[in-house]
């Protein structure tokens, strides 16, 4: 039985032994099938501590709860990165150094049909 305790700054999980905790850090990993139960408890520390929750299946980590400012600052560096590697592309086409081909020809180049 898993239960969440949440105390501001620290997220402390009671009653796993098996279920590794980081306070230096606040990561914290919960078996997703513990953690059904406690979602709401996991959501409140997360929100409120900027704590990461690893939810893992069979020991290994499957998905992640983070704070939705992290994930959208994540989400926003993401975005910009993919923005200028477009730029940079449309900048290597307009210079002549690449040349843009059609996705049929770039599958028959690198499937060697072409």
């Amino acid at each position: 039985m898993l239960s969440v305790v949440y105390i501001p700054v620290t997220l402390y999980v009671m009653g796993m032994s098996d279920t590794p905790t980081d306070p230096a850090s606040g990561v914290v990993e919960v078996p997703v099938t513990e953690a059904r139960n406690k979602l709401a408890d996991l959501v409140d520390a997360v929100a409120h501590d900027d704590r990461f929750v690893y939810l893992t299946r069979r020991g290994e980590r499957v998905a992640a709860l983070m704070p939705a400012d992290i994930a959208a600052n994540y989400e926003h560096m993401e975005d910009e990165y993919w923005a200028r590697r477009a730029a940079e592309a449309k900048d290597r086409i307009a210079a002549g150094e690449d040349e843009v081909i059609s996705w049929d020809q770039y599958l028959a180049e690198s499937e060697g049909t072409r």
